[in-house]
């Protein structure tokens, strides 16, 4: 039996009790061989034009002339206090808010800066992720 008539008579679900453990294991080998090569086949062509799309999109731009960058000018004297105050009467509203009383029933005495549990590589990435946007 032939390749062919093989997987033809394999695809025909009454027609499977008629063929010998030795037919059934060919095909199933076969249909297996054919499936992954197919499947491998369709990831290299998937591969080369990624390939191909990542050299056309990424080609040079024109160069830009380049412009000095100005100075941050900071303001001498910032009032620190005030901005503390700003930053515990929008706590304090969020807080009352949330838990749905009034302001006055909240006292706030500390207020402490918890660093983000994200790793310095994890911040990394997101940063160059997000300068590559531009």
């Amino acid at each position: 039996m032939t390749t062919t008539e093989l997987l033809a008579t394999f695809a025909d679900p009454k027609l499977i009790h008629s063929l010998g453990i030795g037919d059934k294991l060919s095909a199933g080998l076969i249909t297996t061989v054919l499936g992954m090569g197919i499947t491998f086949s369709a990831l290299v062509i998937l591969l080369f034009i990624i390939t191909w799309m990542t050299t056309l999109l990424n080609q040079a731009p024109a160069t830009v002339p380049e412009v000095p960058k100005e100075e941050a000018v900071t303001k001498p004297g910032i009032n620190t206090t005030a901005n503390d105050n700003e930053l515990v009467a929008a706590i304090t509203t969020a807080l009352a808010m949330t838990l749905k009383t009034s302001t006055s029933n909240i006292v706030i005495r500390n207020i402490n800066k918890v660093d983000s549990p994200t790793p310095n590589w994890n911040k990394a990435g997101i940063i160059e992720q997000m300068n590559s946007r531009f």
